[in-house]
């Protein structure tokens, strides 16, 4: 499986950095994604909808962070991986 995800410190410090300089994204560490943190609505206690930006385009995603799904299917990539890991860990505190 894919290994060496950002652990929840990292993220947190994302979150409250962003929050300090009045933004509203962060960086999903070791990919090019930009995580909408603002944008995150969950459904119910495993599920979280979010906004990205990849490139300049923004795109609706979703994420089971009970199955470890990125919108219906496990992550191929560690930039996928490690955005999964971002959205459940600033929604629930953990894939």
């Amino acid at each position: 499986g894919i290994t060496g995800l950002a652990t929840a410190a990292t993220i947190n410090a994302a979150v409250s950095s962003a929050i300090d300089a009045k933004q509203t994204t962060i960086v999903v560490p070791d990919s090019t994604y930009r995580l909408d943190y603002g944008s995150l609505k969950a459904p119910n206690d495993h599920v979280v909808t979010f906004v990205v930006d990849r490139d300049g385009r923004s795109f609706s995603m979703d994420a089971d962070c009970a199955d470890g799904e990125l919108n219906g299917y496990a992550p191929t990539i560690a930039a996928e991986a490690q955005l999964l890991n971002a959205a459940c860990q600033v929604a629930f505190g953990g894939p």
